[in-house]
């Protein structure tokens, strides 16, 4: 995988990927129906609070091929992990002729819980995704991961979207607490690179039956 942190060129971020599934009619069914008669920067707002809000968030997916980075295999369980909830995004953005691609990056998450952390081995979360969007001739961040409902329980903060900056994880909660700090940004691609579905299928903790029942129990830890 490339660690550069380029943005690629619009007119190669947009149309359909394998996973990026802009063309598919449930996702641009779907795209119309959120974004209706909104164009660019409000209606990139509309479907990115969609996915946010409407797509849970699942901290111990089951996944065993590409195939389950689909945007419509995502969009037909209604839930997904971070990467996941990317892709779907980025097809919907794209449903609407909007360029949109795949961020990766290392980030440490001051609030994972200890039940975790004894199963993944530290509060680093490698190859986390999310959105980016390109409007009014830039591109901006945009991260679904965490709905609203799951914040406001947690009193986190939410990622929002004005129109103006990205809306990307925050660096603290609402006590002023820190929690998500970037480590490494790993590269912004117009798909999904293979060697990322690799490696997230090669991380035995993620298969395993005693985090997938931590994860079950206790809940989402972000």
């Amino acid at each position: 995988m490339s660690l550069t942190a380029a943005y690629p060129l619009p007119e190669d971020a947009l149309g359909a990927t394998d996973v990026i599934e802009a063309d598919a009619a449930a996702i641009r069914e779907l795209a119309d129906r959120i974004a209706g008669p909104a164009e660019g920067t409000e209606a990139a707002r509309l479907l990115f609070e969609w996915v946010r809000d409407e797509i849970r968030y699942d901290m111990a997916p089951d996944v065993e091929g590409r195939a389950d980075w689909c945007a419509t295999a995502t969009l037909e369980r209604g839930e997904g992990f971070c990467q996941q909830k990317a892709v779907l995004l980025a097809a919907l953005l794209r449903a609407r002729d909007i360029p949109a691609g795949v961020v990766l990056q290392d980030l440490l998450d001051h609030k994972i819980p200890p039940a975790y952390v004894a199963l993944i081995g530290s509060q680093r979360l490698e190859l986390h995704g999310l959105t980016c969007a390109f409007l009014d001739g830039r591109w901006v961040r945009l991260d679904p991961t965490l709905p609203r409902a799951f914040v406001e329980k947690k009193r986190y903060r939410l990622a929002e979207f004005d129109g103006e900056g990205g809306a990307v994880l925050a660096a603290t909660d609402l006590d002023g607490q820190p929690h998500f700090e970037v480590l490494e940004e790993l590269g912004t691609f117009p798909d999904l690179p293979d060697d990322v579905v690799e490696q997230v299928l090669a991380l035995e903790w993620l298969h395993s039956d005693e985090y997938k029942r931590v994860a079950r129990r206790q809940g989402p830890g972000m």
